[in-house]
């Protein structure tokens, strides 16, 4: 017999079109085992491995995709909510019908529009959250650099309850492109909220930068 790794890391979760590194994915199941969600949220589903990922450890999950073709792609867990429709107009709605139930999610991850504006206006609608109780916002592919302006340009320091923020939590990296040119994909950013509001200004942190310029300077020919 021969053991695999996916499966002994990542049980019952579809890791095919998981377009995520090893180190992204262990992140996540970190930070989750860590916070143990009364309620996720997730926008961008794609093939639903973190979505599986996530709904073994929240209590309840709530996913938005653009794509209806996501309700297909894979069999949905019980604890699981998704939506199809564009974040441009749903996150907003999302959020509302959950506070409207006295919930606010504990882990958020955003992986949906990676341009500059998709990013930037997905933020907006997530840093208008007070958060109940301990909440990450974690940002996929912060290596890349359109994805990366939009979470620099955020209004993070608007928000009093973001505690802490760190765009390389996890740095990116370089893969193929689809134009058969290399590309800087992949990393995470991770922001802290907490009920009790900061003081002082808040710091956003770039802990991986010498690493994520020199990538962008190796693939911007």
């Amino acid at each position: 017999m021969t053991l695999n790794l996916e499966n002994f890391l990542y049980p019952n979760i579809p890791t095919t079109h998981w377009q995520m590194q090893p180190s992204e994915r262990m992140a996540l199941t970190g930070l989750l085992a860590r916070l143990r969600p009364q309620v996720a949220l997730e926008i961008g589903v794609f093939y639903g491995g973190s979505l599986n990922l996530i709904s073994q450890f929240a209590e309840r999950v709530w996913a938005l995709d653009i794509d209806p073709q996501v309700l297909e792609r894979f069999p949905k867990p019980a604890n699981v909510d998704i939506r199809i429709g564009d974040s441009n107009t749903m996150l907003a709605t999302m959020l509302a019908e959950l506070n409207s139930q006295g919930l606010t999610p504990d882990f958020i991850l955003l992986d949906a529009d990676h341009s500059t504006e998709g990013v930037l206006r997905d933020l907006q609608v997530l840093l208008t959250i007070r958060p109940r109780a301990p909440m990450v916002i974690v940002m996929h592919d912060s290596g890349n650099p359109a994805c990366r302006q939009g979470m620099l340009s955020a209004p993070w320091a608007s928000n009093p309850y973001v505690h802490d923020l760190d765009l390389d939590f996890v740095p990116g990296q370089i893969v193929p492109g689809g134009s058969g040119k290399y590309e800087v994909w992949g990393g995470i950013g991770l922001a802290y909220l907490h009920p009790e509001p900061r003081d002082g200004d808040l710091i956003i942190r770039t802990t991986g930068l010498a690493t994520i310029l020199q990538l962008h300077r190796a693939t911007a020919a």
